[in-house]
């Protein structure tokens, strides 16, 4: 079925678009980050996790709860005394709350600080039960005093991909050609605030045949960090570079999908790239199946199909009938 819709009209939806919440259900989330050095087809490190994560809404103010479970470490429960330990903070810091507004950002205030201690003293008892040494105790100090400053756990939550990367800013102003230049800031770099990558964003006016619109980040190369680049390559040019691409679902423009790719290279005589290091990060929503039987409202940007009917000129005549590839 055709639609009138101008070009116009449709530029004005996507650069305003908005969470539609009501309806919204709990999302759960598969995640993978994959870790490989050089030209490495297996990664040398691989850790996976499940998010859950429900929206609701009261007073008009959003409050968002994250639920992080299911840490595997190289496709293994974690065994290791690090795993063990790293898997115990997660545990204490979930489920978290926070703000999220309509244009699906953070401000990454954690609502809830007071059960993460409580769930902490917890962990800790299960701990030493197994595991008692001078260094664990001296841990769990450093813990306790990190744990415990709120304003610290929440400057720590920009250490981490999903954060990062969930509450990036993607209902923005695309212009004329639903593309723009923007930047997008992901913690690379182990315990370090987040890398600021410049470049460009696009938004997808054709929706996937599987519910859901595409947003592009595409960066410009920069020079590596110092940290990403090997002895061995200190006379070298090295180059770092991140391409993201977001599936949001076209009736509540929530997160679907999110696979970003970050690489460090060098270059040969002819241009061609030389991995150093990649980290490949996948995010994929479970039961999709719930939007088999869905239709599109008519004041969704997505509405066209791709084909577009210009609107009626004075005459009542149609201007044309074109195919929506602009």
């Amino acid at each position: 079925m055709d639609v009138l819709m101008s070009k116009k009209e449709i530029l004005r939806r996507l650069n305003s678009l908005r969470i539609k919440p009501f309806g919204l259900t709990q999302r759960k989330y598969g995640i993978t980050v994959k870790y490989f050095s050089e030209n490495e087809e297996i990664p040398s490190k691989r850790i996976d996790y499940d998010i859950n994560v429900e929206l609701s809404l009261e007073y008009n103010r959003g409050t968002l709860t994250v639920h992080k479970e299911n840490i595997y470490y190289n496709q293994h429960q974690p065994d290791r005394i690090n795993e063990i330990l790293g898997e115990s903070i997660s545990k204490a810091l979930y489920p978290l709350q926070t703000v999220i507004n309509e244009k699906g950002l953070t401000t990454s205030e954690i609502l809830n600080h007071k059960e993460t201690m409580s769930r902490w003293e917890l962990e800790k008892q299960k701990i030493v039960q197994n595991h008692q040494s001078d260094s664990l105790y001296s841990f769990f100090a450093a813990a306790d005093k990190k744990l415990s400053d709120k304003t610290s756990v929440e400057r720590s939550l920009k250490y981490d991909w999903f954060w990062n990367l969930f509450f990036h800013p993607k209902f923005i102003d695309y212009g004329e050609f639903r593309t723009t230049e923007t930047s997008l800031n992901l913690s690379v770099i182990p315990y370090r605030p987040p890398v600021k990558f410049s470049g460009t964003q696009l938004i997808h006016k054709i929706p996937t045949k599987y519910h859901s619109f595409v947003i592009e980040f595409n960066s410009n190369e920069m020079a590596a960090h110092p940290y990403f680049i090997p002895r061995h390559y200190t006379h070298q040019s090295c180059f770092m570079s991140l391409k993201v691409i977001f599936d949001m679902d076209v009736y509540h423009h929530f997160p679907m999908h999110i696979q970003a790719y970050f690489e460090v290279y060098t270059k040969d005589w002819a241009g061609n790239k030389i991995f150093i290091k990649r980290i490949n990060y996948t995010q994929f929503q479970e039961n999709t199946g719930e939007y088999k039987d869905r239709k599109l409202d008519r004041d969704s940007p997505f509405i066209t199909g791709g084909m577009v009917v210009s609107e009626p000129n004075p005459w009542g005549f149609y201007k044309n009938r074109y195919e929506n590839d602009w």
